[in-house]
Parts: C-alpha cells; structure tokens; sequence
C-alpha cells in the first residue's frame, strides 16, 4: 500500500513522544511493503473497521497507540492519531 500524510496528520504526528514517533516509522515500513489484505492478516496491526461514513479504519502502532486511516485503492490515507484506540470507536 501507499501511506498518504495529509498536513493536520503531520502536525498531531510531530507533537507526539519520540516511542510514538518510532512506533509509526515502523507501522509505515509495513505499510509500504504489504497489501491490504497482508495488513488485515498481520498479527499485531489490527487494521479494522470503525463504523463511520466513509468507513474509516483503525490500525495499530504500538500497544497502545492507534491511528485512524481510510483505505482508497492502494493508498492509506492517515487522518489521526490517538494514544487510546477507543476514542475512534465512539468509547471515552
């Protein structure tokens, strides 16, 4: 898959801590060498389904850290970040 960074993505990204910051540098480093059918199966990754419209996806970086994309063919769009993955599913 492709990885897209739209700018707002960027600026979360950077004021992140440095584990975040590396954690993504490798989620990236898969991304670009699988596909999205790879990715589903990657153990680890947990690339799912948010029920949103568009569909938008979770996938994770770290233990605890998720980012919020949307699949658009071959590319990944990233939207957001956050340190708690239930925050994309509605949960506070």
């Amino acid at each position: 898959m492709i990885p897209s960074f739209p700018d707002a993505f960027v600026r979360k990204l950077i004021d992140q801590e440095s584990s975040v910051i590396n954690a993504f540098r490798r989620l990236v480093e898969k991304v670009e060498s699988r596909t999205e059918e790879q990715l589903r199966q990657a153990k680890g990754l947990h690339l799912e389904p948010i029920k949103s419209d568009p569909p938008y996806h979770s996938i994770r970086l770290d233990r605890g850290p998720r980012a919020k994309v949307l699949l658009d063919g071959e590319t990944m769009i990233f939207l957001d970040l956050d340190a708690s993955h239930e925050r994309f599913y509605g949960k506070k």
